[in-house]
């Protein structure tokens, strides 16, 4: 029998971003075909260059604009190195200038990502007022849940600290 891998935890924080995620993939849905960016990018990290394989998980699509949205245009690919640990929340024009020393390999390939932007604009952005209204009402969920999660730690860190064990019973 082949043991189990242990169950990683979720943090509060992780997963609001989950639903948030689901939310924006309900209201603008990631491409079907990922394909066109893969060709444009030549199968390359649009920040580093490096050479990324289609067929694994070296190779990420990377939103170029965070709250940009799902659309082609603000895809691009990204090495996992570049994706996550060292771009972040940057602006992908600044990550681009401080990763890219040389100069004119940094412009061209700001170049290229603003001409696969263009290539590809956002279709059909506006949202009617019923969607604003349940997207709204979700992000006040949102907030309503990491606030019970907060009221369930003060609950559960008052009751071990009165109790001294691990358990949490009804009573109270």
């Amino acid at each position: 029998m082949t043991p189990q891998k242990p169950r990683r935890r979720t943090s509060v924080p992780s997963s609001k971003n989950i639903m948030r995620r689901a939310v924006a993939d309900i209201v603008d849905p990631s491409p079907t075909d990922n394909g066109p960016l893969w060709d444009y990018f030549n199968d390359q990290c649009a920040y580093c260059g490096k050479t990324l394989i289609r067929s694994s998980r070296i190779g990420q699509v990377d939103h170029a604009e965070p709250g940009g949205g799902n659309h082609l245009g603000n895809l691009v690919l990204a090495c996992a190195r570049c994706n996550g640990d060292l771009k972040g929340q940057e602006p992908w024009q600044d990550f681009l200038r401080r990763t890219v020393q040389d100069n004119e390999e940094s412009l061209q390939r700001e170049t290229r990502i603003h001409k696969w932007s263009e290539l590809h604009p956002r279709q059909n952005s506006h949202r009617s007022g019923d969607v604003e209204r349940v997207l709204a009402d979700i992000e006040q969920l949102i907030n309503d849940f990491a606030d019970k999660c907060e009221e369930l730690r003060q609950y559960v860190h008052h009751k071990l600290g009165a109790t001294g064990s691990g358990a949490v019973d009804d009573a109270s």
